[in-house]
């Protein structure tokens, strides 16, 4: 009995060593947000049945996404919801300005959700992390698929330059009568120990 219960012990052991040494297959993808419709259609063809398991992980710079990039954010999981398997799952993270999961795995073609979560993802999020890349990967392990495509996919966010209107008739005005008041105090300076000596005079 001893011995049985040996030999079951130490399967055991191997089987928990096996699975622990066994790696997760999850493939890194990263985009920006310009060229988020032609990655999905590079990346994800409408006739594959294949399902999918993925982590969509989107940089934020502000407590929410300003309207352009949330119009092509929108744009984007439009397509993915309609090119993806209806057996496909997708989730939502965020890093950066605010970390965490906004939304936990739910069928790609369930857009209402995805709309709905892009538009408020810092309201979407329960809790938040410190950093939110390791978070997306441990988010990724934990709901691995071993019958699906399991990827976390970063979408970057750039922060756009604040444009500034320089009025360059202004500026050269301004230019003009620093230069001018310059002339004129200089032009004092030359003429005051003349003046001086007038008033000694």
């Amino acid at each position: 009995m001893k011995m049985i219960a040996k030999i079951l012990f130490v399967l055991l052991s191997i089987t928990a060593g096996r699975a622990q040494e066994a790696p997760y297959e999850i493939e890194t993808k990263s985009v920006d947000i310009e060229e988020l419709i032609s990655f999905v259609v590079r990346n994800y063809e409408a006739s594959d049945i294949e399902p999918r398991m993925i982590t969509y992980l989107i940089q934020v710079h502000d407590d929410e996404l300003d309207g352009e990039h949330l119009v092509m954010l929108k744009q984007g999981f439009k397509l993915i919801s309609e090119r993806l398997s209806d057996e496909s799952m997708i989730s939502i993270a965020t890093y950066s300005k605010f970390n965490g999961i906004a939304m936990e795995p739910a069928e790609a073609n369930n857009l209402e959700l995805i709309l709905h979560t892009l538009s408020d993802l810092k309201g979407s999020i329960p809790d938040f992390y410190k950093d939110g890349i390791s978070l997306a990967y441990r988010h990724a392990e934990d709901h691995y698929n071993d019958l699906a495509e399991n990827s976390v996919v970063i979408i970057r966010v750039g922060q756009k330059a604040e444009n500034q209107v320089v009025d360059v008739e202004k500026d050269d005005k301004k230019a003009k009568r620093k230069k001018k008041r310059n002339t004129l105090m200089i032009t004092a300076l030359a003429l005051l120990p003349e003046i001086i000596d007038m008033i000694k005079d």
